[in-house]
């Protein structure tokens, strides 16, 4: 195997989103470019330089209707990791795979992804706010101790904060010994507390940001998610018409690049090129 630069990682998940909207079209699917993809879109017409991975959004609907399909359908060399077709996959969220590559993480069980994209459902959260911020606190909390069974080991991994390391090691042994599937199981039982037609207000339960000062900034109005196109590295691509609001919520003046000591990548992993 051959490893590869950030760069080419990038432009391969490129590869694997420009497969995705092909794929979503011919099937009548909704997607939308999200989080730091949708600022890269809006601010920088293409991938953000040092975005480590590229971020879809579909709604509950259109996410399960993919689900099935992947789980027939001869894709490759695209695979779809999702627990119901990946056993050993240990993410709440999906992820679109290109098994011409390989990926190791540093800290994190291998259960043979290659180059990816991250694939968020979108649920439904009801018509009443308050029980929407209860309904996202459950499912964070879910999402964290989720994430804590795919570790190999016990490590700082993301953690910054002092206060967190301290509770992290008895979670972290709570979690495990729970186990990975008591968490999926979890988190689909919570995406499915509210219908996605009948609520007022979607989120992604799946996978949600952290409360801060008590305000959540991914519990989105649904009229926000209709269907405009922008370009996205010089092709067009998906994304929510109300993406201002959505961006602004998140990440406040996201039009303001990060100061350079902040650009950071979330993820700790190396690609390779299988030859």
């Amino acid at each position: 195997m051959k490893k590869i630069s950030f760069r080419d990682a990038q432009l391969g998940a490129y590869e694997i989103l420009k497969f995705l909207d092909a794929f979503c079209r011919k099937n009548n699917l909704t997607y939308f470019l999200m989080y730091g993809s949708l600022i890269g879109a809006v601010r920088d017409k293409g991938i953000i330089p040092w975005d480590d991975d590229i971020d879809i959004m579909m709604p509950r609907p259109d996410y399960d209707k993919l689900i099935q399909i992947c789980s027939t359908e001869n894709i490759l060399p695209f695979k779809l990791f999702e627990n119901s077709i990946v056993s050993e996959y240990p993410h709440p969220i999906s992820r679109m795979s290109d098994q011409r590559y390989k990926t190791n993480f540093a800290n994190e069980k291998d259960y043979g992804i290659g180059l990816f994209v991250d694939i968020y459902p979108l649920d439904g959260v009801g018509d009443d706010l308050k029980k929407a911020h209860k309904l996202i606190k459950k499912a964070y909390r879910n999402a964290s101790l989720c994430f804590l069974t795919s570790r190999k080991k016990f490590g700082r991994d993301n953690t910054k904060s002092k206060i967190r390391m301290a509770v992290k090691f008895p979670a972290y042994i709570w979690a495990n010994l729970l186990g990975n599937h008591h968490y999926i199981k979890k988190s689909i039982k919570l995406c499915k507390e509210y219908s996605y037609e009948e609520s007022k207000y979607v989120s992604g339960i799946a996978q949600p940001f952290r409360e801060c000062n008590g305000e959540n900034k991914n519990i989105y109005l649904k009229e926000w998610f209709e269907v405009i196109e922008t370009e996205f590295e010089g092709r067009k691509f998906c994304i929510p018409k109300g993406y201002d609001k959505i961006l602004k919520m998140g990440y406040g003046d996201y039009m303001e690049p990060l100061p350079e000591n902040q650009r950071d990548t979330h993820h700790t992993y190396d690609t390779y090129l299988i030859d």
